[in-house]
């Protein structure tokens, strides 16, 4: 919350989108004073276009906000005070008259101004940036001032250049999401039994295609007289051979499975079926994604605003001995957020320009990223218990008459019991998380290294990790359906989940390669739709956008994290009849 009011109160995330002049003033709006300077604070509000008095050394050169790109190639200081004439637009520095233009010498005309170098080449406004229209050498230039630009700083630009169109979809995703919970319901059973008749004929085609393969790659070779046979050709033959006899072996064992498995195939569309009589007892239980939904964009929303103020956070200081005056932003590790130059002028005509320093706060955004995840995990974990809490109740009262409010009851035990459980077990997800993503990181770093060992080591790490954060998934997973049967804390709920999984491996098995399997398919779906949804407006609307890959991206993990939402509904309400069937074996 610290961080959030600091970067709210210090942030300025339009800067990115606006532009702003060397002074510190944002183009197209009214601006305050960020320091005692007389041309900081200005009215820019009729100025909203970038002007570079020196497009091609962008990096160093004054920028000023101008009400009109220049749409003709202005030669002489007489061509610039013409135009300003017939616009308005003033392409010298605010403190340089314009009638001092035609006076102008030709050190006023300067990559620090106060005018700019001539020719000032015909402009168009590009993402409010006056860009030269002949893109000969510019083209260069301009890859290298975005390529300059912090990665971080471009994304949250990207995103927040659509964040209408994210916000969208994200309402969009809690439709499709719903109509596939919907598809779920009715059409589950007859899924399950076409996955495995599907399975078992591709793995039996599969097999029959490659000892045909081999069969026809042998014929083929001994037709041949030796002389003429390659090495190759008998190389392809033995691999056929070889692939095979793998398939046969799969082929054989993937039948077994089914075959010794087919009642537990059974068990699974049962507990599909019982799911869908919970939904049919308990209607609103379809409801809780809604509440968890809100909560999640209301957070989401929240989180990339915050974001964007940390992004641009400013803090203006003033240097008293060389009487220049830095423009201070916040940095990320190896220079993830823009760097702001401010140009003050002094006693002279000159200006002066001084790069900023890094800020403290700047290494708070790892904070705010870890909070994501972890919020987000808590979200997730407080719904898993509400939904097991009402589908346990639905299960163990055999008079459905006498029901009452499961969900309410569930809500009102989770808020006055299951908090803390819900917090740990979230928090042990983000400690295995995080060092995920830094290994995840270093991996990237040292790519091009010729350390293999190094290399090694960092891969089999990020495998444990990735390894252990699915087990812990799955553990978290089971322990909130028992916390909320029980009524134990977490550490006691998770013990007791390893011991029923345990006794119950392959009820277990088939559930979670089958039962989840369709489930995962449905999430793929919302995804899918909604993300494909999005590429499309973004191409459409955001042709400009540095990186495409980030909104479309953002969209189709908030649309994933949105169907987990609804589908959890099914998915935690089959755990959960799958742990309170082993619980009432093992009682009765």
């Amino acid at each position: 919350i610290l961080i959030a009011a600091f970067a709210i109160a210090n942030g300025a995330a339009y800067r990115m989108i606006n532009g702003f002049d060397s002074y510190g003033n944002v183009c197209g709006k009214q601006n305050k004073p960020v320091t005692n300077h007389h041309l900081s604070g200005l009215d820019n509000r009729e100025k909203s276009y970038v002007f570079f008095m020196d497009v091609l050394d962008a990096r160093t050169s004054l920028e000023i906000c101008v009400s009109k790109c220049p749409d003709r190639e202005l030669r002489t200081m007489n061509d610039v005070y013409n135009f300003y004439l017939e616009t308005g637009s003033q392409l010298c520095d605010y403190s340089y008259p314009p009638d001092r233009y035609l006076s102008a010498a030709v050190a006023d005309q300067s990559t620090t101004g106060p005018c700019p170098v001539l020719p000032v080449k015909i402009s168009s406004a590009i993402l409010f940036r006056c860009v030269p229209d002949n893109i000969g050498t510019f083209i260069a230039d301009l890859v290298t001032m975005i390529n300059n630009l912090d990665p971080i700083s471009r994304i949250v630009s990207d995103i927040y250049a659509c964040r209408y169109a994210i916000i969208g979809l994200c309402f969009l995703s809690l439709l499709v999401a719903f109509l596939v919970v919907l598809l779920l319901r009715y059409m589950a059973s007859m899924v399950v039994y076409i996955i495995n008749i599907v399975v078992a004929l591709s793995s039996l085609a599969g097999t029959a295609v490659l000892w045909w393969m081999y069969a026809s790659s042998r014929i083929a070779l001994e037709k041949k007289a030796p002389e003429t046979k390659l090495k190759s050709e008998q190389e392809n033959t033995q691999a056929f051979l070889w692939y095979s006899i793998g398939a046969t072996i799969i082929t054989f064992v993937l039948l077994l499975l089914i075959l010794v498995m087919r009642k537990r195939v059974a068990l699974t569309v049962d507990l599909f079926y019982e799911a869908g009589k919970c939904m049919q007892h308990m209607p609103t239980l379809l409801l809780q994604p809604l509440w968890t939904f809100f909560v999640l964009v209301f957070f989401w929303i929240g989180w990339v605003v915050v974001f964007g103020f940390i992004a641009f956070s400013v803090h203006p200081i003033k240097n008293h001995i060389e009487t220049t005056i830095r423009f201070i932003k916040p940095m990320m590790v190896k220079g993830f957020f823009l760097h702001f130059r401010l140009l003050i002028k002094i006693s002279t005509p000159n200006f002066r320009l001084d790069t900023m320093r890094q800020c403290q706060f700047s290494y708070m955004w790892w904070y705010h990223i870890v909070g994501l995840i972890w919020v987000s995990e808590f979200i997730l974990a407080c719904q898993q218990i509400v939904i097991a809490g009402a589908v346990a109740k639905h299960y163990f009262t055999r008079d459905k008459k006498n029901l009452g409010s499961p969900i309410i009851s569930a809500m009102g035990r989770l808020i006055s019991n299951h908090l803390g459980s819900c917090a740990l077990g979230s928090f042990i997800i983000v400690l295995v998380k995080i060092p995920r993503c830094i290994l995840m990181f270093l991996s990237r770093q040292i790519k091009d290294s010729p350390n293999l060992l190094a290399k090694f080591m960092v891969k089999c790490c990020m495998c444990c990790l990735w390894v252990l954060e699915k087990c812990l998934r799955y553990l978290n997973y089971n322990a909130y359906s028992l916390v909320a049967i029980n009524g134990t804390h977490f550490c006691k709920s998770a013990c007791d989940a390893v011991a029923t999984l345990l006794s119950n491996a392959l009820r277990v098995i088939a559930i979670n390669s089958i039962g989840a399997f369709v489930l995962f398919l449905g999430k793929l779906l919302v995804v899918a739709i909604v993300a494909g949804i999005g590429g499309l407006l973004v191409i459409k609307f955001h042709p400009n956008v540095h990186h495409m890959a980030a909104p479309v991206g953002l969209i189709a993990v908030f649309s994933y994290l949105t169907a987990h939402c609804f589908i959890s509904t099914y998915e935690m309400a089959i755990d959960t009849l799958l742990l309170c069937f082993c619980e009432d074996c093992r009682v009765n």
